[in-house]
């Protein structure tokens, strides 16, 4: 569930993670999670759905998205700007930014927007996985954007096992030479808590990381990262208004049944 706590603030769970206490209910976790997928669709994919404006860097008015909402998706008539902060504030991937009354997903766009005033990346390297049959076309070739605007990568080879995981049972690894790419211009900004973005990558920054394979068993199950066409697809029916079911037909009965 969704809550609040009147001295930390929104939480995720049933209690406030820093005093133990229960705060005010905002929204379940179906709620939430449902929310969650509408945002993502509309924020990264098609804001058209909803009617909604986006400027050039990918904002869009909270209030806005809060009347679209309650207008097109039943059950939602209750949404409030807050609620819509308390999602942007506590999401574990640091996927949102909110600014002045306005919300943007930072990162895996599918829609063209500019997102070059993101803070720029402090790391000396970066990590992205591939598959046993992209391995040498980047190697050669570079990375560059397949399904959204940007080039994704990781900060670490445990998150990029992670997010490679989603496509692949056995990830191989790649690891992005970050300081020398910045020192020669190339612009990579941070867009989440380990989530890292540029156009695309040269080869020449590019080499095979060790260690890409987990330690033999292992059996941690992988945290699911955003897979860039079954996010789009999942997030897209999401946002999708939900026809009432059909009441299924039956059989007449020998014997007619009193009304209840």
């Amino acid at each position: 569930m969704l809550g609040k706590c009147d001295e930390h603030g929104y939480y995720r769970g049933e209690i406030c993670p820093v005093c133990k206490e229960k705060g005010k209910f905002l929204m379940s976790d179906r709620e939430l999670d449902s929310l969650g997928r509408i945002m993502a669709g509309v924020l990264r994919h098609f804001p058209e759905k909803l009617g909604v404006m986006v400027d050039g860097h990918g904002w869009v008015d909270i209030s806005e998205f809060v009347e679209a909402v309650g207008v097109s998706r039943s059950g939602f008539q209750w949404l409030r700007e807050h609620h819509i902060e308390a999602i942007a504030l506590t999401d574990p991937k640091g996927r949102y930014q909110i600014d002045g009354g306005m919300i943007r997903a930072t990162y895996g766009h599918t829609i063209d927007i500019r997102l070059d005033d993101l803070p720029p990346a402090e790391l000396d390297e970066f990590f992205y996985p591939v598959t046993e049959e992209e391995i040498d076309i980047i190697l050669e070739g570079g990375l560059n954007p397949i399904d959204r605007k940007n080039v994704h990568l990781s900060g670490s080879i445990e998150k990029a096992i992670e997010a490679g995981k989603v496509r692949t049972e056995v990830p191989l690894i790649l690891r992005i030479d970050g300081k020398k790419a910045i020192e020669d211009g190339v612009q990579i900004f941070r867009a989440g808590k380990d989530v890292y973005i540029t156009d695309r990558i040269d080869a020449k920054y590019i080499s095979k990381a060790e260690d890409s394979v987990p330690a033999a068993g292992t059996t941690e199950e992988p945290a699911v990262i955003d897979s860039p066409t079954e996010s789009t697809q999942a997030d897209e029916e999401e946002a999708k208004p939900k026809p009432k079911p059909k009441r299924k037909a039956t059989k007449k009965a020998k014997k007619t049944k009193e009304p209840e």
